[in-house]
């Protein structure tokens, strides 16, 4: 393949020049690319109508620029006509002007062919969609290279534009693949910038605006940084100093493009919550160097033609030192290029959008590699000296303020918590004054010496080695640690140790911090420790039977007095040679035993079960003796030998014997089950978070029919969830571990305001489900009461239908309720009538207008007469009381037919209707 650049003069020449240079390649694929940097419309329709009579099969893309670039020199107010000839590459264009996410997939799929090798890009207006675009293109781009960039316009006075074949376009995108099986093609670029300062992290964006970096104002940070005097009309000194973010380790720059009346920075590309961000300074310094390296990585490669898309605001920087990097580009072979306003590249598996940088293709179907003379252009020096000093004394200023802010941190530690410091060998090379007091050593005498110095011969080695392989897996050791001091006595410490790590990643030191908890070390706690030093532990944890009812039987007094002689006398309940020599008193009337078994066979375990059944039988056939009153005793036992959780194991035996009456437990898996339950709820809390903040709390209508009228006469609000999946999840699922959350207040309010909706709209009336949690809520109240007075009239459409538990608080808040919304001619209703809490004790409370019969007693009522007689008495109550009356799960004909035989008012269940959505019924 060729390149060749022709600075356009006249027609005329453009004439003279392709019949010349450029007809002997008719055969051939061209491809032409028009960069402009000074140019009218029917000057360039002139150009291109020539272009296309007189090589009719060539492919024409082009774009307006600021400068142009012909091998190694930028020039301005010129047209510059680069004829790409290629021998084995077939070239393709296409323009859009649809930049969605979803057609940019489309084109993906359309346009990349497997043969195709190279991608060009070209984008005008619209930079805020371009990327959004781009994602969307890399769909299907595998192994491709993609480079290009967003068209500038001459001037301010004038627009850009992109050329695809004859036509030109103020805004869209103009895509070029080139297709072949041999073509070579490789991507580089060049950036010069070089990271300043600390790592920030963007902290509040908005719109592709950006308002905050590390919580600080964006115009606060940039005088902070860079000084008062910084220009704030992005004149030169504000944008000297992009933002830089790593995407897959390459830099990529945001330059500022705008100041807004808001004192929000606008960046070219974009920008995220989250990104991690350092400032950069153009390090011209390096220009020469980086150029030169760019020569030899470009010597390697076979190279026939060379594209280059840089930034405009690079041209504004580097100046003549521009020259510089595009003699080194141009030496290698024809280069043909341009200015953007933002350079596209693939990177990895990503095409971000670059600033501030040059981007190159190179091109070749040869395979030969080209020698050519390497770079000898001397450069000038430049530096940002001033804005360099100040932003480095901000940094350090940082630095000292976080030195200072450290120390008090450090101070304040030292006068509460235990410190010593090691180097990765265990040596001694920092302790504080508690240290020195706890242990009994001096600081001489700590100093250098190994850690170990002050542990107790009685902690286990093995936990010993476990500490060491946390910590030197680079993971914090949390536990408690039993040490001895220099005169021999034990204290216990609760430690923290914490790898200390250099930037790499490697273990300079560890930092240990403790807390002396000798004083609180209680029994429980020495049995939790004593239990990890065991091989195969087996724990037995015995517990006063009815202890709470003992509790409220007995004063405080009498109740120590027991346990303290049970203390005394439980190891003499145990049969002879049991091999439990000592009893740990945990409180609350419970006690354990502890045995590391040889192993842990199912024999073994039948034997300690059957000692300790033994135990319980002696106990319960003893009686304690004291001074004024004699005390039978009986206990319950749950055992567990499980490696992990043993104590959890055990204790949660406790809890389910309590609950099951029973007095002997093998309690074994007990915590994962716990464990999975917990899972489960984490789950559903989740799900209703999400589904509240999504506005997917819905409410769904079950019509309740008159069997009098034969009408649909209202509607039950039935509130439900719709899922990830769209799945409609019913309240049995969701609303109990919402009452346990805080989101149940949510999820009733969001169900008031649809029941009022719903009968705005449905023009009926509708019952709405209220508990008691509900009612004593005082913001739901007055909720409650002001959309009542906002309907006027209509509140008599509207019934309350009260769900009754057992823990009312204060049931004078209740009846208060349901006085006032019967001034505005609210209808009470008993939910569940019939079973439960809702009975008759509470028709004088409540004073229901409606009784809804259980829905448990109608669906059996056909085949159970025990229901049916329930009912039928209901119904007598109601009548007498001239109470309406609703038959809940009337779910087939025959239940349908009993209930109106029955003479009940209202039906209501899945023979009627399901419940449906509003947008179903209305």
């Amino acid at each position: 393949m060729q390149l060749k650049n022709y600075l356009f003069e006249d027609l005329e020449n453009l004439e003279k020049y392709i019949k010349n240079e450029i007809f002997q390649f008719l055969q051939k694929e061209i491809f032409i690319q028009l960069f402009l940097s000074n140019t009218n419309s029917i000057q360039l329709k002139n150009i291109l109508t020539s272009l296309k009579t007189l090589l009719p099969n060539c492919k024409i893309v082009g774009s307006s620029t600021k400068n142009i670039i012909n091998n190694s020199t930028r020039q301005k107010d010129k047209l510059l006509i680069s004829f790409s000839i290629f021998d084995k590459t077939k070239v393709r264009t296409i323009y859009t002007n649809n930049f969605e996410n979803s057609n940019a997939i489309k084109l993906s799929k359309e346009f990349i062919t497997n043969e195709t090798k190279a991608i060009l890009v070209f984008n005008c207006k619209r930079e805020n969609k371009i990327e959004s675009f781009l994602d969307g293109f890399n769909f299907n781009l595998k192994n491709q290279v993609l480079v290009g960039g967003n068209a500038t316009s001459f001037n301010s006075s004038s627009k850009a534009f992109l050329i695809e074949d004859t036509n030109i376009y103020e805004e869209g995108i103009v895509l070029v693949a080139l297709d072949s099986k041999d073509l070579i093609v490789s991507t580089n670029h060049i950036f010069n910038w070089s990271k300043v300062g600390k790592e920030m992290t963007i902290t509040k964006l908005e719109d592709n605006k950006v308002y905050e970096i590390d919580n600080i104002p964006i115009l606060e940070l940039y005088k902070k940084y860079f000084g008062d005097e910084i220009d704030f009309n992005l004149t030169g000194s504000l944008i000297s100093f992009p933002l830089v973010k790593e995407i897959d380790g390459i830099d990529i720059a945001r330059s500022i493009i705008s100041v807004e009346e808001d004192n929000s920075f606008i960046y070219a590309g974009e920008l995220k919550v989250g990104d991690k961000v350092r400032f950069a300074l153009g390090n011209l310094d390096e220009i020469y160097n980086n150029s030169l390296n760019l020569q030899k990585e470009l010597s390697t490669q076979p190279i026939e033609a060379i594209y280059v898309y840089t930034c405009k605001e690079r041209n504004y920087f580097l100046s003549e030192q521009l020259d510089i990097e595009l003699k080194a580009i141009s030496q290698v072979a024809n280069t043909a290029g341009l200015f953007t306003r933002g350079e596209f590249y693939k990177i990895s598996n990503n095409i971000v959008q670059m600033n501030i940088t040059t981007t190159l293709l190179t091109l070749s179907e040869s395979t030969e590699i080209k020698s050519f003379k390497p770079l000898e252009t001397k450069y000038k020096k430049y530096s940002s000296l001033k804005a360099l000093i100040n932003l480095v004394n901000k940094v350090q200023e940082e630095l000292d303020e976080n030195i200072n802010y450290l120390n008090q941190y450090k101070n304040a530690i030292d006068k509460q918590t235990i410190v010593s410091k090691t180097i990765p060998q265990g040596i001694i090379t920092e302790v504080n004054s508690k240290f020195c007091e706890i242990s009994g050593y001096s600081k001489e005498e700590l100093l250098g010496k190994p850690h170990n110095i002050v542990r107790h011969p009685e902690f286990p080695k093995e936990n010993f080695f476990k500490m060491w392989e946390t910590i030197k897996n680079k993971e914090v050791f949390q536990g408690i640690i039993k040490n001895m001091a220099k005169d021999g006595k034990s204290y216990f410490v609760d430690t923290v140790i914490k790898p200390i790590l250099d930037k790499n990643g490697n273990i300079v030191e560890y930092l240990g911090l403790r807390h002396d908890i000798t004083a609180f070390m209680n029994q429980k706690i020495q049995l939790k420790e004593e239990l990890k030093t065991l091989v195969n532990p087996f724990l037995a944890i015995v517990k006063i039977e009815d202890y709470k009812l003992l509790k409220d039987f007995y004063d405080d007094e009498i109740i120590h007095q027991i346990e303290d002689k049970f203390s005394l006398e439980i190891l003499n309940f145990l049969p002879s040679k049991s091999g439990y020599e000592k009893v740990y008193v945990l409180g609350e009337g419970s006690y354990a035993f502890i045995k590391d078994l040889d192993n842990n066979s199912k024999a073994q375990i039948e034997y300690e079960i059957a000692l300790l059944k033994k135990f319980q039988t002696n106990v319960k056939y003893a009686t304690l003796d004291f001074i004024n009153f004699e005390f039978d005793i009986s206990v319950i036992i749950s055992v567990s030998n499980a490696l992990k959780n043993t104590y959890k194991e055990a204790k949660l035996g406790i809890e389910k014997l309590n609950k099951t009456k029973k007095d002997f437990i093998y309690a074994q898996d007990l915590s994962i089950n716990l464990n999975e339950i917990a899972k489960n709820n984490i789950e559903t809390i989740k799900m209703i978070k999400k589904a509240i903040l999504t506005n997917n709390i819905t409410s769904y209508f079950q019509p309740i029919y008159n069997n009098k009228t034969k009408q649909i006469e209202k509607y039950e609000s039935l509130v439900r969830l719709i899922d990830n999946q769209g799945k409609i999840i019913s309240p049995y699922f969701f609303i109990d571990i919402a009452k346990k959350g805080r989101y149940y207040k949510q999820i009733t309010n969001i169900v008031i305001d649809n029941s009022f909706n719903a009968m705005k709209k449905l023009q009926k009336a509708v019952t709405i489900n209220l508990s008691i949690i509900d009612i004593e809520d005082e913001h739901l109240r007055n909720k409650i009461y002001n959309n009542l007075a906002s309907i006027g009239s209509l509140a008599q459409n509207v019934t309350f239908e009260l769900l009754e538990d057992e823990n009312v608080r204060d049931f004078s808040i209740v009846k208060e309720f349901i006085h006032k919304v019967k001034t505005y001619g609210v209808n009470i209703a008993i939910d569940d009538f019939g079973s439960g809490y809702s009975n008759f004790e509470r028709l004088l409370d409540f004073e229901p207008t409606i009784l809804k019969i259980d829905g448990s007693l109608i669906k059996n009522i056909l085949t159970d007469s025990f229901s049916r007689n329930i009912v039928e008495a209901i119904i007598l109550f109601a009548k007498k009381e001239k109470l309406k009356t609703v038959a809940e799960f009337v779910s087939s004909k025959e239940i349908f037919d009993l209930v109106n035989e029955l003479d009940i008012d209202y039906s209501q269940g899945y023979y009627i209707s399901e419940p449906k959505a509003l947008l179903d019924l209305i």
